[in-house]
């Protein structure tokens, strides 16, 4: 059995706090279906399980119920709903959809001193070398964030929000050996939107969803 009481343990600064190490050992035991579809999510054994008090387990359970990855029955107890590949793909075929279009009508409207700092904060991460720091996550949400704020149109931030939450549980720390190609992607979506090449820049957020749609197949298909 997968040991998760050590991430949760380990004090490792800028993580996020217990909540979100709750939230990514939780996530852990779901993928690797120690915790499995239709089983039901038992908060007190949990807590015992990780190491932690039930405050950031619920406040974990509370994001992943959101994301549709635990689901509440009519007697309110909370249970697994795996994810289907299935279902995956087909929001990342949506998530192309719509990012392309986001990144193209974005192109040239953000200010160039959000996307320069992004580029410094991209290239310390390929410094460390460290797939699992969270400042993964922060800047690949910042850069999107940005894509979906300037394309000005709020009903498709809004569709894009919430289709990325379906798929963030495949994040680097679960997918490590996509971190450089991740951080050249990303470098080249900030280039064309730098340039406001808008044509480019729908290109690039195009390869960078097909190759996470490679590296989603992979895994599941290695589980």
């Amino acid at each position: 059995m997968t040991n998760k009481t050590a991430l949760l343990d380990g004090g490792n600064g800028g993580n996020g706090g217990l909540g979100n190490q709750a939230y990514e050992a939780l996530l852990d035991l779901i993928i690797a279906r120690e915790l499995k579809q239709g089983e039901q999510i038992q908060e007190r054994a949990l807590a015992i399980r990780l190491g932690i008090s039930r405050t950031p387990l619920r406040e974990a359970m509370h994001r992943l119920e959101g994301e549709k990855i635990l689901e509440r029955k009519s007697n309110n107890r909370l249970f697994v709903r795996m994810v289907t590949l299935e279902e995956i793909l087909e929001i990342l075929h949506v998530r192309r959809l719509l990012e392309t279009e986001a990144a193209a009508r974005s192109a040239g409207k953000i200010p160039l001193n959000k996307l320069a700092l992004l580029k410094v904060r991209l290239e310390k991460l390929r410094q460390a070398g460290d797939p699992s720091s969270y400042e993964h996550q922060i800047v690949d949400a910042e850069l999107h964030g940005l894509i979906v704020h300037y394309c000005e149109n709020k009903l498709l931030a809004e569709m894009i929000d919430e289709l990325r939450r379906k798929t963030r549980m495949f994040s680097l720390k679960r997918v490590d050996k996509r971190m450089m190609p991740v951080l050249n992607e990303h470098m080249a979506i900030i280039a064309a939107l730098e340039k406001g090449d808008a044509e480019q820049a729908a290109l690039e957020v195009s390869h960078h969803i097909d190759n996470i749609r490679i590296s989603i197949i992979e895994k599941y298909t290695s589980l």
